[in-house]
């Protein structure tokens, strides 16, 4: 996400950063009665954060990102930072988010692990990090590198120009980790067809899974 690789951010499409990201609904955190404080890197133009904020589970909003404009109506998101990450962190008091979430953003990093140790502060004891990245295990990469002897970068998708890091189940487990946050839940989304449930069950979804995401809990007490 450095400045000198914003011309490849700006080939990208408008569908790119437009997505509310609504498959992470299975990993938030069960609803209480106060509604969540939710700080999102990369928040794109918002619309993950307007979808929270929207059905209720979000109290409060704020968003980092350095390439897109947000787009979401006045008002959805309290606070918004157009800066680097990896040079700037938000303005938050320290301990007062529920939840912080890195949607598809650890990746573009030069180092997502010291990242997530410095964002780790602003997340309440019991808080929670949402971490997706895209699977280098899925099942295409392997065979284009395996057999053919290709590993060709795209616009989009696991092999995405921007990329910078490549994860696994382990190794995305590791950064999520990084903090002392402890991994709950590593949920693998497209995974509905029989046949894929099959192979999942067999062991073999991470093959499948072009995405992982976790979620992973700061310890209320340290030990």
């Amino acid at each position: 996400m450095a400045d000198r690789s914003s011309h490849l951010y700006a080939d990208k499409s408008t569908e790119y950063f437009s997505k509310a990201r609504t498959e992470i609904e299975p990993l938030l955190p069960v609803q209480s009665e106060r509604p969540l404080h939710v700080l999102e890197v990369g928040c794109a133009q918002g619309h993950t954060l307007e979808w929270l904020k929207k059905s209720g589970r979000c109290a409060w909003a704020a968003g980092v990102e350095p390439f897109a404009q947000v787009t979401v109506p006045a008002g959805v998101i309290d606070k918004f930072f157009r800066s680097n990450i990896e040079s700037e962190l938000p303005d938050i008091e320290p301990a007062s988010l529920d939840l912080i979430l890195c949607l598809d953003v650890l990746e573009h990093l030069i180092d997502p692990w010291k990242t997530v140790e410095r964002l780790d502060p602003l997340l309440k004891p019991g808080g929670s990090f949402i971490i997706s990245v895209p699977n280098i295990r899925h099942y295409h990469v392997l065979v284009d590198l395996a057999f053919r002897g290709r590993f060709d970068y795209s616009a989009e998708g696991i092999l995405d120009r921007t990329h910078l890091r490549f994860f696994t189940r382990s190794s995305a487990i590791d950064l999520a980790e990084c903090s002392g946050a402890r991994v709950q839940t590593v949920f693998t989304p497209g995974l509905h067809r029989w046949q894929k449930r099959l192979l999942a069950r067999l062991g073999l979804g991470d093959l499948l899974a072009k995405q992982l995401i976790l979620r992973a809990i700061k310890p209320v007490h340290r030990i």
